[in-house]
């Protein structure tokens, strides 16, 4: 009466699509293979395209010998801005000039946390002196490889030792504050010049300038110190007593922003290490 479709019972049991999953979800042994293959499945598809948003949001160009990498979420659009920006750019302003500019900028930032904490309109240099020193520090190189006159040496030392003055200032600014205790924004500072080390290691080794931390790079911090800025004009300070230190909002903030950057600090010397270890080892099969 009925026909026959040539496929038994047993091989419709056995059948499954390319996921893992039967055509239907009566025919999993148990309701728990079911979800542990739905587990399977879901963290493979999200960790897919989590590296495939990040991989849209990757710029990679030739900084003269090295390759430069950025993944940050400003990373696009800031080379955009660049490619408009610098043929506008004066002849007279050098590459030097914008160093230099970039460096004073934060001197701005500084004054601005400090009489920032007793009048918050002083503030709003701090967020000048945050754009400034992205334009200073951001186009010192961009402009010196539009107008083909690159020093890479030259560049590569003074770009990073600036890097490291600058970011000196910024927390000693922060500290002298009274948003911030001068410890915890020291912390910040070594985390920060730690990360830096990282990069320069990384840099001599594999002749790849990695400007972000997966979404975050330098541009993106500027951009949530200036909405923190922001946030400190409106809001007064709060203190709160813990273990017998005062701390304000901004300390507890601070201090969250230290613990995620010492673990990204572990993470990259591990996953780094382990790398390096791995193509290390394989040289001594080719000997």
């Amino acid at each position: 009466m009925f026909r026959n479709n040539g496929d038994s019972r047993e091989k419709k049991k056995k059948r499954f699509n390319e996921n893992g999953f039967s055509n239907s979800i009566f025919d999993v042994k148990t309701m728990d293979e079911f979800i542990e293959r739905l587990k399977v499945v879901f963290n493979r598809s999200l960790e897919e395209e989590i590296r495939k948003q990040i991989d849209r949001l990757r710029i990679e160009y030739k900084r003269d010998e090295q390759n430069a990498i950025n993944t940050g979420i400003t990373a696009r659009a800031e080379e955009k801005a660049k490619e408009w920006i610098c043929p506008r750019i004066p002849d007279w302003v050098s590459s030097d000039i914008l160093t230099v500019f970039g460096l004073l900028s934060t001197f701005l930032v500084a004054a601005g946390f400090i009489f920032g904490f007793f009048n918050r309109y002083y503030l709003l240099l701090v967020v000048l002196g945050l754009i400034f020193n992205w334009f200073g520090d951001s186009f010192d190189g961009s402009i010196a490889r539009y107008r083909k006159k690159t020093r890479p040496n030259y560049g590569y030392y003074i770009d990073h030792v600036i890097d490291s003055i600058a970011i000196m200032i910024f927390g000693l600014g922060m500290g002298l504050s009274g948003f911030i205790r001068i410890e915890i924004a020291l912390a910040f500072v070594i985390m920060y010049l730690i990360l830096m080390v990282h990069v320069e290691l990384v840099t001599y080794v594999e002749n790849k300038f990695k400007y972000s931390f997966g979404l975050i790079g330098p541009t993106e911090i500027r951009i949530i110190g200036i909405f923190l800025t922001i946030v400190m004009f409106f809001l007064p300070v709060k203190y709160y007593d813990i273990y017998g230190y005062n701390l304000t909002q901004y300390d507890l903030f601070t201090s969250v922003a230290v613990l995620i950057m010492f673990g990204v600090i572990v993470y990259s010397i591990l996953s780094k290490g382990i790398e390096l270890d791995k193509i290390d080892r394989k040289r001594w099969e080719e000997n």
